[in-house]
């Protein structure tokens, strides 16, 4: 019995040695985008969601994308367009020849190669809602599901699935899903017990109070019900906001390399800064994500790091990473360093020197105009 023991571990050894990579699911090809069914995920107005998965050709990695879009919490914000997506719609990101993360060619992007399963995002919650409300007049009747922490949670449950041997998990999310992307690291840590994992939230601002009023905050997670999806502390007591998300996974997970990365102005997280009743808004997204990242992110901590740039911009990594730089680093070096354990470190202008929150009326010189109003 141990001679038998003994082989079977070393051919083991030697076939993963020779691994194939990730099995392609039946359905799919190679380089393209597959949209898979999943009973029991829905859109805000009802209509069935999806997620869908892109092989790799050999790949041993899993990058699962959780898409941004905004986001609202009453009858208001739900129709002026604050959430972009309330409905199922079809897939449009090229994951082939885009920008950035996106580009499947680019030898500077870390994720070329990685099989990736997207969360489609139209709950209008960032992935921490377990509600359906019914938001009234002027609509008369009007119900909502903000479903998105069910829609996350079980798509990762899928994902665990299908691919249970991925040696490298990303869970990476932009905007919206930036901030599902850390609200969900206790799910992804339990739900893939044997890789090696690593969270990215890109633009994911832990709005929290004295940044933003109380009354606004407190209304918009009961509105969600987004407390149930919330970690809890020893005495079964739910985080009170999103930085205190992130203090609890810096304390339970030092196992999971996780990264923010973010600008100090960010002009969409600077909108919501106003509909969150922020008190200065031209300052609220600058001083969240400094007390973030000395409070709750930890300056030393080894297995959390923060990437800050001196700009507006509203998600960095859908642009071209090598061309992205902050303290002469550039982005695509720092996300390497942290999936490859190479040199990955705190980049924070902040730490060396004043910034000056971005103004809309204050540009620097010969700095362009913010895009049109967009979610990423």
């Amino acid at each position: 019995m141990k001679f038998f023991k003994k082989w079977t571990y070393i051919l083991g050894f030697t076939l993963g040695t020779f691994s194939l990579g990730l099995e392609v699911p039946k359905g799919c090809e190679l380089d393209r985008e597959c949209v898979r069914e999943l009973p029991g995920i829905f859109c805000a107005d009802g209509t069935p969601s999806y997620y869908t998965i892109i092989p790799r050709k050999n790949s041993e990695n899993l990058l699962v994308f959780m898409f941004g879009g905004g986001a609202c919490w009453d009858a208001v914000t739900c129709s002026v367009g604050m959430a972009v997506n309330l409905t199922r719609t079809l897939p449009t990101q090229d994951w082939n020849s885009g920008e950035g993360i996106f580009n499947h060619s680019d030898p500077e992007n870390p994720f070329r190669d990685f099989t990736v399963v997207t969360i489609p995002y139209c709950t209008g919650d960032v992935f921490v809602g377990n509600s359906k409300i019914d938001y009234g007049k002027p609509f008369s009747t009007w119900e909502l599901n903000h479903k998105g922490y069910e829609n996350a949670l079980h798509t990762l449950q899928a994902a665990s699935e299908i691919f249970p041997d991925a040696k490298k998990v990303v869970l990476m999310g932009t905007s919206a899903g930036a901030i599902g992307a850390y609200t969900h690291m206790r799910n992804f840590d339990a739900l893939f017990p044997n890789s090696q994992k690593y969270v990215i939230s890109d633009a994911g601002t832990p709005f929290q109070t004295p940044f933003v009023s109380e009354e606004t905050y407190a209304k918009v997670l009961r509105n969600w019900n987004a407390y149930k999806g919330f970690p809890v502390d020893d005495n079964n007591r739910p985080a009170e906001n999103f930085g205190a998300v992130l203090e609890f996974n810096r304390q339970h997970f030092p196992h999971i390399k996780f990264g923010l990365i973010h600008s100090y102005s960010d002009y969409v997280m600077t909108g919501f800064s106003v509909g969150l009743g922020a008190t200065d808004y031209s300052t609220a997204v600058h001083d969240t994500i400094i007390y973030a990242a000395d409070k709750q992110i930890g300056a030393n901590t080894s297995y959390q790091k923060v990437f800050f740039t001196e700009s507006w911009a509203h998600t960095l990594t859908q642009y071209s990473l090598k061309s992205t730089e902050s303290m002469g680093v550039r982005l695509a070096d720092w996300l390497s360093g942290m999936l490859n354990d190479g040199k990955w470190d705190n980049v924070r202008p902040d730490l060396e020197k004043e910034i000056i929150p971005w103004m809309p009326f204050n540009r620097p010189p010969g700095a362009p105009s913010p895009k049109p109003f967009a979610f990423y």
